[in-house]
């Protein structure tokens, strides 16, 4: 299984550092990562083998533990940054007032004799 850890695993979570994942992303990542597990051992999806009996097989953990831990890893790095480091500047950003609910409202620019005016 090292194809799996080599290049099909790196290429589902390329850059999921820096993402904020959603279950139904992740839902996404392990639903790909079993379809290529499936035809790696030869089953298909009419042989009903659920994806714990596969991995257990293969012994591989699943792409969201793999996920969590490139997560906890960037983290790790970034607090060794120095404070000036603008990649560290996001883990330390706190919002300035709550939004209002409901819809944004729509920003169009008007142009009146030259001058541009945000309303």
């Amino acid at each position: 299984m090292k194809f799996n850890k080599v290049a099909a695993r790196p290429s589902l979570l390329y850059g999921s550092e820096t993402w904020v994942t959603t279950k139904r992303d992740m839902t996404g990542r392990e639903a790909a990562e079993m379809r290529f597990l499936k035809s790696v051992t030869g089953y298909t999806r009419l042989d009903k083998i659920r994806k714990e009996v596969i991995r257990k097989e293969l012994e591989i953990s699943g792409i969201q533990d793999v996920g969590l831990k490139y997560k906890q890893n960037w983290i790790n790095h970034l607090e060794g940054m120095e404070d000036t480091r603008h990649p560290k500047h996001p883990l330390s950003y706190k919002p300035r007032e709550k939004r209002d609910r409901g819809r944004p409202r729509k920003r169009r620019q008007c142009v009146n004799a030259g001058k541009v005016q945000t309303t």
